[in-house]
């Protein structure tokens, strides 16, 4: 709340008009600052929390990062520009929407971190999310005014329906 310039938070925490509060270290107890590719952008962690897949926009790659360890343990190429990643609920596959030139989403095998197939046929794809029964992988579509949501088979990795939806389908959940 805010009174008479004065700010008050939770727990009787008090700072008079002109105070600030910052940390002498802004990196919480417990936490690792992680190196990975160029403009990292998403990232999805494996069901089992063992793995997290890291997708770098400015190297086309994603990093795959040992949660244990807090190191990265390979790093796959895929399409221009990775943006969203989602893994699926068995943890077996990733899928990294490539929005520039590629067009398209990069599958890849988590237990060898090795891209099995290429969906094609998008444009500018951004945000990727898969069904809770792992069946169809969803992808918004944003560029060259496509303002749609894909629709991929996971079992066949291919379109089977795209939706016409708002502008900048950036994220799906």
């Amino acid at each position: 709340t805010v009174s008479g310039g004065a700010v008050t938070a939770g727990a009787g925490l008090s700072l008079a008009s002109g105070v600030s509060l910052e940390p002498t270290d802004p990196t919480p107890a417990g936490a690792a600052t992680v190196g990975v590719g160029a403009i990292p952008e998403g990232v999805a962690i494996t069901p089992d929390g063992t793995r997290a897949y890291v997708t770098n926009q400015g190297a086309g790659t994603v990093s795959v990062i040992d949660t244990a360890t807090n190191s990265v343990t390979a790093t796959v190429g895929v399409g221009s520009t990775p943006w969203g990643v989602a893994i699926t609920p068995d943890g077996t596959r990733a899928y990294v929407a490539n929005y520039s030139n590629a067009n398209s989403v990069s599958v890849i095998n988590t237990a060898t971190n090795s891209v099995v197939a290429t969906v094609g046929g998008l444009s500018r794809p951004l945000g990727v999310a898969i069904t809770p029964d792992g069946t169809r992988a969803y992808v918004g579509n944003g560029g060259f005014g496509a303002n749609s949501v894909s629709v991929i088979n996971t079992a066949t990795n291919s379109v089977v329906a795209t939706v016409g939806v708002g502008a900048g389908p950036f994220g799906v959940a």
